[in-house]
């Protein structure tokens, strides 16, 4: 099967880009196709509780909303952990269906043949 890995770098200082690339995991998500989000660098904060409140692209999409799906479809999101431990973020404030996972996690995922990956 094939698996689509969403990496997303932006955090609240590009948060419409960011909302934008939670866009397209949600509408793969929606199509049937196995979707997993591993976020990075300031990314991390859209798994902390709250933070995705009343964020949203400039062509409307909200990320709560957008996490939402992702979370009714169970698609994993991983968070990576040397970004979480520099923000001091920890696990119990992150939302439902998040994880904290190290760098070998992505590494692999990018790395496996039956993923596509999409950075932004």
């Amino acid at each position: 099967m094939e698996k689509f890995l969403f990496v997303i770098s932006k955090g609240l200082e590009k948060s419409g880009a960011a909302t934008r690339a939670m866009q397209f995991a949600s509408i793969a998500a929606e199509q049937g196709h196995y979707v997993e989000v591993f976020l990075i660098d300031d990314a991390v904060h859209w798994a902390q509780l709250g933070m995705a409140e009343g964020i949203r692209a400039s062509t409307g999409e909200h990320m709560k909303e957008l996490l939402e799906k992702l979370i009714k479809k169970d698609t994993p999101i991983h968070v990576c952990k040397a970004c979480a431990d520099k923000r001091l973020i920890s696990p119990d404030e992150l939302i439902q269906g998040s994880r904290i996972s190290g760098a070998p996690v992505l590494v692999e995922m990018m790395t496996n043949k039956d993923y596509k990956v999409f950075i932004f």
